[in-house]
């Protein structure tokens, strides 16, 4: 089953195309399609008639704008020369405030109300997405390690994907180092007690660690002899 992930309170373009026999020309159906909506089995809207455009020779599109999160299933029911079909398409639909993970991100067991969602995108110099971007989260010290849930054994770790974008839960109020790999950002952050923030508005409150540190001096008081 596919799978497909958008975002709450935006108009998202739903399609499904039919070739002949699986080859490369597209053919219409026999009929317009269906298309029901369901959420946890239950349906929350459905499709038919004029509220699906043919826009093309077998391509066949619906506007569909998801009033809350979570995960929907959208199936299409059709008829192909005379024969019925049904296709399904898991979709994910993310909560405006990003309280909520994509499916590539599975929720937190100490729940996402206290984590922070780190998000972000690369491009390369010719504006294309960039994939395989590493970025790690490393907590500093043995204090930091230590948490109200447990002690933090470990750091985290994500990658870009084909469309350059990265996201990764991290405890709030968590001090750590921050990398980015290829960009040559190394900076120390306290992730901040909200639902969500761009990797680089993060790097950009944080300290770079590999500048040379100036040192604080203090003046002591001289003994008297």
């Amino acid at each position: 089953m596919a799978v497909k992930t958008v975002n709450e309170q935006v108009t998202t373009i739903l399609t499904i195309e039919f070739t002949s026999d699986s080859n490369s020309y597209l053919v219409n159906a026999d009929r317009t399609p269906t298309l029901q909506i369901l959420l946890d089995g239950v349906e929350v809207h459905s499709f038919s008639g004029t509220s699906i455009a043919n826009t093309l020779t077998g391509t066949y599109v619906a506007n569909w704008t998801p009033t809350s999160s979570g995960e929907y299933t959208a199936v299409w029911r059709f008829l192909v020369n005379s024969v019925n079909y049904t296709q399904a398409e898991a979709i994910f639909v993310v909560d405006s405030s990003g309280a909520r993970l994509t499916p590539d991100d599975p929720t937190p067991d100490v729940g996402t109300e206290n984590t922070c969602i780190v998000t972000g995108r690369f491009l390369d110099a010719g504006g294309n997405y960039k994939k395989g971007v590493l970025v790690r989260f490393s907590p500093i010290t043995t204090q930091q390690e230590h948490t109200a849930y447990g002690y933090i054994a470990g750091d985290i770790n994500a990658e870009s994907d084909e469309t350059g974008q990265i996201s990764m839960s991290i405890l709030r109020n968590t001090f750590g180092l921050l990398s980015i790999t290829g960009v040559g950002i190394v900076r120390r952050v306290t992730i901040p007690d909200q639902a969500t923030i761009d990797i680089f508005e993060l790097a950009a409150q944080g300290n770079d660690a590999l500048e040379v540190q100036t040192p604080e001096y203090v003046t002591l008081p001289r003994r008297s002899p």
